[in-house]
């Protein structure tokens, strides 16, 4: 009995000592490790990092602007006392080479005698545009009637000298100031009996005569 008596408080004895190392040892250890886990779970993930996006690459400076007035004087210097060197017009196309105190340089620098100044051609900036502007048909017909206003029998033949003055421009055969020199187009004396006039562009002679008939429209040459 004494025997029996021992071996169930032996056996209690081992109950209780597994008891106690559950509770007060792997228990505690079960619990760390669950509760670890369960942080790990929650933890939230690091922010991404935040990419700087790259400054956009600066707009390529615009060289290339056009006449707003209808004529616009080209001068020597940066300046508007300068000596008017030649006309640019309405429309014309100009390429800006170096920008000055608000002028803008459009050809190279040049030297006339030696030990002189350098000069270029001069426009102010403020006279050009950076888009073409729009110019409607009327704008059109009075720009060109301005060139030719001094024309013989210009009231006579309106119609017919704007028409092909304008032809001429668009071609590149004759520049505004061709007309300007004469004063528009002139009657000829070789044809009397027919409504010819003459124009010369590009020069003065025979070959740069350009002839109109007026009743006909014909361009022509001699």
């Amino acid at each position: 009995m004494k025997k029996i008596l021992m071996v169930v408080l032996l056996l209690l004895g081992i109950a209780c000592a597994g008891g106690g190392y559950y509770i007060f040892y792997l228990k505690p250890q079960q619990d760390a490790a669950a509760a670890a886990a369960m942080m790990e779970e929650n933890k939230e993930p690091p922010p991404e990092p935040v990419k700087e996006e790259a400054p956009p690459p600066p707009k390529p400076e615009v060289t290339d602007f056009y006449v707003s007035p209808p004529k616009l004087g080209i001068r020597e210097y940066p300046r508007y006392d300068a000596f008017v060197e030649s006309v640019a017009y309405r429309g014309d196309k100009l390429h800006i080479l170096e920008k000055k105190d608000g002028w803008g340089r459009i050809s190279p620098y040049y030297v006339y005698e030696e030990g002189g100044e350098e000069v270029a051609e001069w426009v102010p900036m403020e006279a050009l545009l950076e888009v073409a502007p729009t110019i409607t048909k009327e704008e059109r017909v009075e720009t060109v009637s301005s060139y030719i206003e001094k024309s013989d029998d210009f009231k006579q033949h309106f119609e017919m000298f704007v028409k092909k003055t304008d032809q001429l421009l668009k071609e590149k055969t004759c520049e505004p100031e061709d007309f300007e020199e004469t004063s528009g187009w002139i009657r000829s004396l070789t044809f009397e009996q027919r409504d010819v006039y003459f124009v010369y562009c590009g020069g003065l002679k025979q070959a740069n005569k350009i002839y109109l008939d007026a009743q006909t429209g014909e361009i022509f040459y001699r």
